[in-house]
């Protein structure tokens, strides 16, 4: 099929506005996690369709960590932090989710350790004294 250099030029715009389109809408689905610990490590993994993404447009990526953070991996799915020793650590973490309550699974190093997931809407807290070490939480994200 042949296209006339009108019709190229239309079909392009379309496909471009589309794109333009489809990442405007993804933005909107990006939420903001704070995560505090003390914990040597802490594991978050996401159980539905949502995944981890790098943080919007002009948004900083830091993580703070009062004895030194020994190494911090992220996937799509599933975030490990790790410190050198037990001690106060904290950093933010960015989720595209088509949903507004985000089901994670919150693994942390010790008894009594404490790792918290936060959002603008609400927290959870895993201080549990349970043999695993993991907690199943439902977070409610920011609707905007």
């Amino acid at each position: 099929m042949i296209f006339t250099k009108k019709q190229t030029k239309t079909l392009i715009f379309l496909v471009l506005a589309s794109f333009s389109l489809f990442s405007l809408a993804e933005k909107e689905n990006i939420y903001q996690l704070r995560i505090d610990t003390n914990s040597n490590w802490t594991s978050i993994e996401i159980r539905d369709d949502a995944k981890f993404v790098i943080p919007p447009d002009n948004q900083p990526f830091e993580v703070i960590a009062k004895k030194g953070a020994k190494s911090f991996t992220i996937s799509e799915k599933r975030v490990y932090f790790e410190a050198y020793t037990r001690g106060e650590a904290s950093f933010d973490l960015y989720v595209f989710s088509p949903n507004q309550v985000l089901g994670l699974t919150i693994c942390k190093g010790s008894r009594t350790s404490f790792t918290t997931v936060m959002t603008d809407e609400g927290k959870h807290k895993n201080d549990s004294n349970e043999p695993d070490l993991c907690e199943k939480a439902a977070l409610v994200l920011v609707l905007h």
